[in-house]
């Protein structure tokens, strides 16, 4: 009786596992494209997200009012990582002697936004430009929201992500822009 007890522990384990989904894990396009070209040494210091955007799981903005994730399509770290390294990627190591700038970036939005004409990938940024050399009480010199959104060529996970890693080169090329006339 015992060895059928036993049996029976060890089938409904191995049912449990092989039920269970198969988890992908995405991260974005850390290449960086060779198109931004900051005209001073830009140094992302500090990135959040929203508490919509502290799961692993890749946001869905289903409807204005409602949100979901996908199931079995994760980030393959924190999210606030991922794109403190896209950035870093696209604003290069730095030349010495040029002025350097310090950002924090706050993730609004990243993630499916499904509309009338199919899913679209947005990344929505706010960032905050100083001086490092000056108090973080002084007012900065630029504090902007940027936001990018692309067709996504399915409406599956991995066109997402393909999409929003455009999305972060066109906002990066964008903040570096912006402080080249800082």
């Amino acid at each position: 009786m015992r060895a059928k007890l036993q049996l029976f522990a060890v089938m409904c384990c191995l049912t449990a596992c092989a039920s269970a989904p198969k988890i992908n894990y995405y991260t974005l396009d850390m290449d960086s494209s060779g198109t931004v070209n900051p005209s001073v040494n830009l140094v992302v210091e500090r990135v959040r997200t929203t508490d919509a955007l502290s799961r692993n799981q890749i946001m869905v903005l289903a409807s204005p009012t409602r949100v979901e994730y996908f199931a079995a399509d994760h980030w393959v770290g924190n999210l606030a990582d991922l794109v403190r390294q896209k950035l870093t990627a696209e604003f290069g190591s730095g030349v010495e002697g040029m002025r350097s700038l310090a950002l924090s970036v706050t993730v609004l939005s990243c993630g499916q936004v499904d509309g009338a004409d199919g899913a679209e990938a947005r990344m929505q940024l706010r960032v905050t430009v100083r001086d490092p050399a000056e108090k973080r009480y002084r007012e900065p010199l630029l504090e902007k929201t940027y936001e990018v959104s692309r067709p996504a060529a399915s409406n599956s996970a991995g066109a997402i992500v393909e999409a929003l890693s455009i999305c972060a080169v066109e906002i990066a090329a964008d903040i570096a822009a912006d402080v080249g006339s800082l």
